[in-house]
């Protein structure tokens, strides 16, 4: 008996130290202030619910929830987005579209706090560097803690584990989320038009440019994703461009879910 006392004291003191430590991260957070409200986080549940259970649009199981906790993660922040793609200077259809293909899926907490910590642990200490740990992406609009970081600009090399943590739990804030994918997207704009004079203005190529090099990063040549635009449906590049293709494909249903006609 008073051994399963000593346990369960033990287990509360464990919970109590680490509630006071994630409140501590939170209050001397210097990239953000964190705010645990927001649009509902993908579970483990919901994961089961889309992947396990078979599709079906009347019990809203499967494929179909997934596009509906997509939709309605859309419609909820549709402020956030309008605001931050006009204060970033970029189409509302870009970080619209990204959000709707980044929303969903896989549970959005298992990364920053579990990936993340197992890559410090087992990568970083064994490399001497954090390339592994910076690589991981966290976030509803999942961004790397490098690109995040270069966003704000922070170099990521200089990134301790605690301040990794610091920067994961902001990027599970809608807001703070949005809003630097926002700048991320327009970065990735000016890495393929250096000399593009409104970043807000873009053509269905540069958009399909823009979303694929969210999603596949830069080391690609722009040549060469352009080119899979135009390529056969089996073409081994296509897939180059699948990601900001996807983009425009929704346009009309992003638009609808928005609430907005036209840019």
């Amino acid at each position: 008996m008073l051994s399963q006392v000593w346990f369960f004291y033990l287990k509360y003191n464990k919970i109590t130290l680490m509630h006071s430590y994630m409140e501590d991260l939170k209050m001397k957070n210097p990239y953000c202030t964190v705010d645990e409200l927001g649009f509902p986080r993908f579970t483990g549940v919901d994961f089961i619910r889309y992947k396990v259970l078979p599709d079906s649009p009347l019990l809203v199981t499967g494929e179909s929830y997934l596009w509906a906790y997509k939709a309605a993660y859309l419609q909820y922040n549709k402020d956030l987005i309008i605001k931050y793609a006009h204060e970033a200077n970029i189409p509302v259809l870009l970080l619209a579209g990204v959000a709707v293909a980044e929303a969903g899926g896989t549970p959005d907490r298992i990364k920053a706090y579990g990936v993340l910590q197992y890559r410090q642990m087992f990568h970083d200490n064994f490399s001497g560097n954090n390339k592994k740990s910076n690589a991981t992406s966290v976030g509803v609009l999942a961004i790397q803690l490098r690109a995040a970081a270069e966003t704000l600009g922070i170099d990521p090399k200089t990134l301790t584990t605690t301040q990794q943590l610091q920067l994961a739990n902001c990027l599970l804030t809608d807001d703070f989320n949005i809003r630097v994918v926002a700048f991320h997207l327009r970065d990735l704009i000016i890495f393929d038009n250096p000399d593009i004079s409104n970043t807000s203005i873009l053509s269905d190529e540069q958009i399909i440019l823009a979303g694929s090099r969210y999603n596949r990063g830069i080391a690609r040549d722009k040549k060469d994703i352009i080119k899979s635009i135009s390529s056969p449906p089996n073409a081994p590049d296509r897939e180059y461009s699948s990601y900001g293709r996807r983009l425009l494909e929704k346009k009309e249903s992003i638009y609808m879910i928005m609430g907005i006609k036209d840019e």
